[in-house]
């Protein structure tokens, strides 16, 4: 479920609020990447990079490494995932 976020300006910095519900959100951290990258791709069929770093693009969540999660908007069972 995509929600929608906005920011407010607070004395400790910018915090992201459900547009809908007005809510308090959290960041989930993605289950299939680091960082927003999945795997190492360097088009070979036998990889012989020094330093095989990950440079391909977590499809579950976007290359953004997680996701906002509202905590009134998405049901109790998502949450526990």
């Amino acid at each position: 479920m995509e929600i929608q976020i906005a920011y407010i300006d607070t004395p400790w910095g910018k915090e992201a609020y459900c547009k809908k519900c007005n809510s308090s959100v959290i960041w989930k951290e993605c289950y299939n990447c680091n960082e927003g990258y999945s795997h190492h791709d360097c088009g070979e069929d036998t990889c012989c990079c020094l330093d095989p770093r990950p440079n391909v693009e977590c499809d579950i969540c976007n290359g953004e490494g997680g996701w906002w999660v509202c905590l009134n908007c998405t049901p109790l069972r998502e949450l526990e995932e």
